[in-house]
């Protein structure tokens, strides 16, 4: 099953990408909660101070939950802004 966990961050201020960059390498090199097929930050195209933190995962689990790297990581963001933490399961893949 493949699902993608997005975290959100709508801040007043542009967040360092220097900070999340390096926030995301402490949090993935401790991998006690597996280890995501990929992870892709997006900035929104007019509103510079929009940050969208996708983290995809490829697992077996009929029920997902938010992860713990997700949750450490929101954790970490919502002092910046206004954030939101959703989990979105593969519907179908039309290619």
């Amino acid at each position: 099953m493949k699902y993608v966990e997005i975290i959100t961050l709508r801040s007043l201020a542009e967040a360092d990408k220097r900070l999340i960059d390096e926030l995301l390498h402490q949090l993935v090199v401790q991998k006690d909660s597996g280890f995501p097929a990929s992870i892709r930050i997006y900035h929104h195209s007019i509103v510079e101070t929009d940050l969208s933190i996708h983290i995809l995962w490829d697992a077996e689990d009929k029920h997902p939950s938010k992860s713990l790297l997700g949750q450490r990581l929101a954790y970490a963001l919502k002092g910046l802004g206004l954030l939101n933490h959703s989990l979105w399961v593969e519907a179908a893949a039309l290619e």
